[in-house]
């Protein structure tokens, strides 16, 4: 039982590894493609941001080498691109290069990032010497730390620096240095194809062709790119040239131009093809077409602005011609190459003068640091000891701390039993509370129930009463004496039937109810209260109604704005002997709202009072009949309604009520 789980278990982990296996493969191979398609020319501003991308899928896969390229990307745009003053981000990029590889523990890296970029850098802008600088102080960093890689990196620098300076020989020193380095250790080196490829290319310029061909068998055995491959060819053209072999130059030529259309990784090396072409048909006399090509390098060179290469191309030129016998056009261009001979070697002593002094300051500056850094030990060994004394001071004062805290924390029990007692106090006077406030809420609602019960069984016998009385003022219409005795009593069940129609009213509104919305016509409401009020006015008063329109229908409560309407008229009537009162509405379009106001000519609220009268029971005149609860109610009703119900301040002929409700048209 035992082997079979154990079979099981190894099986499903031999599965697993497969298919992270295939997974990777899968990753590594889109990786690669991503590569393909966005990086094969680094002067695109798009591989700013793809360069990102490609650094995290280098990183998912541990692949270094393309986690290289992505890092080397973003400097690439720089060290490939065009314009000036790009010094600040070559150095910006290699330091940040230097910093991940010191991070990854990538020697690799680090010292490609130096040579590869900041050495070749100063070498394209023609500051041979702090290159040389640079190489030095790179190539004593690797011997110390016993890198063999690197120093190889670095024979690789020191080598594109003295072939900077025009120092061959010792150019060929170091690229054979490389090559040895290589072939006697396990050093891996990506570019082994091109240093071969360059010493094969040194011996054919000194005249010493038969090593060159050993030498290009070794760099197409060790290709890994395109780049290595075609590199070796272009260098196989030179050397059947020098040996006399025209045709065979002509068809590995013809190779290297095919390989150039096919592959688009090769466009940034495209000058190396037209150097060699230029220089093959230079001498199998194709002059024309060497002219040609020299066009197009010219045009190349003025569009980067590399007028070292452009000055050289012209002496070329120059020499194309005078085989030509074109000796007047050759003659001046000698001329103009002479020139800029002489402003170059001006220049050139004026680049030396401007590096030396560099270098000097680099120097007075790497001196300035160690003296830095020796007064920077003394003052933390300094900061050490105070800190050191800090430490057992911080520590006295947390042990008499940590006394005076149990001291406290003894302090802070008693006080905290005390404080349990008086909360305890306190719930048990929270829950009396508690209890007396349903009482008293209880008692509210009963009292409330039996105000609306008495109220209601009141006014039942109040309506038989009202209503009986205007039957007797009737039958005894001819014995005034009865009549007046019968009207007394009538009026006055009137005025007790309002009484207890306002209490009801006051009892429902303060019970919460819900005001239902309905269909509404203004028109109707101000006449339905227009016809109420008649009765109430003399003949000396005149009852005016002004709509503002000839018909209106909301969304509101009829019953509601009839009664807060018949209680303003009526209230308008008790303090109006003379003039007019006007029932009027205005329409605010803007503000949705509908503005009712009732005008009286009466003898008015003084100001103090206005707000005092909208209070339950207020009577401004003790003598007038009536409760006190009508405004009371109308406000209410007014704020159920969601408006509003004031007095208008500005007016002084007598009063004026502003009734205001929300306008819904219909």
């Amino acid at each position: 039982m035992k082997k079979t789980i154990l079979a099981c278990i190894f099986l499903h982990l031999a599965i697993w590894v497969v298919h992270a296996q295939k997974v990777d493969s899968a990753y590594v191979n889109h990786m690669r493609a991503y590569y393909d398609e966005h990086f094969n020319d680094p002067t695109n501003p798009i591989v700013l941001t793809a360069s990102d991308t490609l650094l995290d899928m280098a990183i998912r896969c541990n692949d270094t080498v393309m986690a290289k390229i992505a890092l080397g990307a973003k400097l690439d745009y720089y060290y490939y691109g065009q314009g000036e003053n790009r010094t600040d981000s070559i150095i910006a990029g290699v330091n940040r290069l230097k910093q991940f590889a010191r991070k990854v523990q990538n020697p690799e890296l680090y010292y490609w990032a130096w040579a590869a970029r900041l050495v070749n850098y100063y070498i394209k802008q023609g500051e041979y010497n702090i290159a040389l600088v640079e190489a030095e102080k790179m190539l004593r960093e690797a011997e110390r730390d016993n890198l063999k890689s690197s120093i190889a990196e670095c024979y690789y620098a020191l080598a594109n620096v003295y072939a900077a300076k025009g120092l061959v020989k010792k150019s060929q020193e170091f690229m054979l240095k490389e090559i040895e380095l290589f072939e006697k250790t396990n050093v891996v080196r990506y570019n082994i194809s091109c240093q071969y490829s360059d010493a094969a290319k040194i011996y054919i310029d000194l005249g010493e062709e038969e090593k060159a061909p050993e030498l290009l068998k070794k760099a197409l055995k060790t290709v890994k790119s395109p780049y290595h491959e075609v590199t070796a060819k272009l260098v196989y053209v030179s050397l059947y040239l020098a040996q006399g072999d025209k045709e065979a130059a002509r068809q590995v030529l013809e190779e290297c131009r095919q390989m150039y259309a096919e592959e688009p990784s090769l466009k940034r090396h495209i000058h190396y093809f037209y150097d060699v072409e230029l220089d093959y048909n230079w001498r199998v006399g194709n002059y024309n077409e060497a002219l040609g090509i020299l066009a197009v390098r010219e045009a190349e060179l003025k569009k980067i602005n590399d007028l070292m290469t452009l000055a050289a191309l012209r002496k070329t030129k120059a020499d194309i011609l005078w085989e030509m016998n074109r000796k007047s056009e050759a003659a001046d261009l000698y001329r103009d190459f002479l020139l800029e001979q002489k402003k170059e070697k001006e220049k050139s002593e004026e680049v030396t003068t401007g590096e030396f002094a560099t270098i000097l300051n680099l120097q007075r500056l790497s001196a300035e640091k160690q003296q830095l850094e020796k007064i920077s030990q003394e003052k933390q060994l300094q900061n050490t000891r105070i800190i050191l004394f800090s430490v057992v001071g911080i520590l006295c004062i947390v042990v008499v701390f940590l006394l005076q805290q149990r001291k406290l924390n003894g302090k802070l029990h008693k006080s905290r039993d005390k404080l349990d007692e008086k909360n305890r106090i306190l719930i048990e006077a929270k829950e009396e509370l508690r209890k007396a406030k349903e009482v008293a809420e209880q008692s509210n609602w009963m009292k409330t129930v039996f105000i609306q019960n008495m109220s209601h069984e009141i006014r039942t016998p109040l309506n038989s009463i009202v209503g009986f009385s205007g039957v007797l003022v009737d039958l005894f219409e001819d014995q005034e004496d009865i009549k007046q005795y019968v009207s007394l009593i009538e009026s006055n069940s009137k005025l007790l039937l309002k009484l207890v129609g306002d209490i009801l009213d006051i009892s429902a509104l303060d019970s919460n109810i819900e005001i239902n919305h309905y269909a509404v016509d203004v028109n109707a409401c101000c006449q339905a209260s227009m016809d109420a009020a008649g009765e109430l006015f003399s003949k000396d008063i005149k009852l005016i109604f002004e709509p503002a329109c000839d018909e209106l229908i909301i969304d509101s409560n009829y019953s509601y704005i009839v009664q807060v309407l018949d209680n303003l008229l009526s209230n308008a009537s008790k303090f109006t002997r003379e003039g007019s009162v006007t029932l009027a509405y205005e329409v605010k379009e803007e503000e949705k709202q509908l503005i009712f106001t009732v005008t009286d000519t009466g003898i008015g609220i003084p100001a103090d009072e206005q707000e005092h009268v909208f209070e339950r029971f207020v009577k401004l005149n003790d003598f007038s009949q009536g409760t006190g609860l009508g405004l009371s109610i109308c406000r209410t009703v007014a704020e159920k309604l969601g408006g509003y119900l004031i007095i208008d301040k500005e007016y002084t002929q007598g009063t004026r009520f502003i009734f205001c409700v929300p306008m819904q048209r219909i």
